[in-house]
């Protein structure tokens, strides 16, 4: 039986269509590569940039207000840079807050819950990252001291303003105006940091929080001053020798016959006599006579 082979079309058919397959089956990984690559680069963005808001909105919302104008300070500054070839906004804000968590973790190291909080982005070797400066004293030099830590990396842009009652304002300062009604805030990230993509993913968060512009009421310590007894301080009270005088109701005598007659040595007092002394916080007692 004769058996008839390909010929060299049906080979060459046969390779351009394998050749095909392979090479949709090829871009398909790719671009199933790519997507997961973007969706966990959009994913790490998300994640910087709740990071940072959440932050923020926190130490926002303890800012302190006082009626003295030294321990309350909440300042925006309108700032820009460019990032990708367009421009972006670089925002700062001071502002001084209360915090339970300290800046070292140590068992005691002197600070106290009131720190002066500042939050900026800078350009350095390691790429684009969002500062944090924490002061635990409350000085007269507001924009510096204390410790800086990086808070987030990969945030391009921070927008900060401040509500009136009327309009959002780009700037604020709580030592003219005083205390905002509220602060929106607008954070930017990017989900690669390594710069090995040229269009990065990009993630925009937004929040608004609410203040209460009223201010509290200043922290009163008044020192409540005992007023002068118009006795002296051997009067109205007891002692420990016999000395304390009192005065005798209902028996006519003096304190020298009632302390006889406290005394049991002579009976003269009558039944029904009372001894009242006053003691040093000037409460009076009455105490029956034997």
């Amino acid at each position: 039986m004769h058996r008839r082979g390909f010929t060299l079309l049906e080979l060459l058919v046969a390779g351009v269509m394998a050749s095909i397959v392979l090479g949709g089956v090829t871009m398909s990984l790719s671009q199933l590569g790519l997507s997961k690559s973007i969706s966990r680069q959009r994913l790490d963005a998300y994640s910087r940039c709740d990071t940072a808001l959440r932050t923020i909105r926190r130490d926002i919302i303890s800012v302190l207000r006082r009626d003295d104008l030294f321990d309350t300070r909440l300042k925006i500054t309108d700032d820009a840079g460019r990032f990708d070839g367009r421009e972006v906004d670089r925002d700062e804000i001071l502002l001084f807050n209360h915090s339970l968590r300290a800046n070292k973790e140590i068992d005691f190291n002197g600070e106290g819950v009131e720190y002066e909080t500042q939050f900026r982005i800078d350009d350095d070797d390691s790429g684009i990252v969002m500062w944090k400066r924490r002061d635990p004293i409350l000085d007269d030099n507001p924009v510096g001291g204390g410790i800086a830590t990086p808070l987030a990396k990969g945030i391009v842009s921070l927008q900060l303003e401040a509500y009136d009652g009327a309009s959002w304002i780009p700037q604020w300062d709580s030592d003219e105006l005083g205390i905002p009604y509220a602060i929106r805030i607008t954070i930017a990230a990017i989900g690669s940091v390594e710069g090995d993509d040229l269009h990065p993913p990009f993630i925009e968060l937004r929040t608004v929080v609410p203040l209460d512009r009223i201010m509290q009421p200043a922290d009163l310590y008044e020192e409540i001053e005992e007023e002068e007894e118009e006795e002296t301080s051997g009067e109205g009270g007891l002692s420990l020798d016999g000395e304390g005088e009192g005065t005798s109701v209902g028996g006519g005598s003096d304190n020298t016959s009632a302390g006889d007659d406290r005394g049991g040595d002579s009976g003269s007092g009558s039944k029904g006599e009372t001894f009242i002394f006053t003691d040093p916080d000037g409460n009076q007692h009455e105490i029956p006579l034997p």
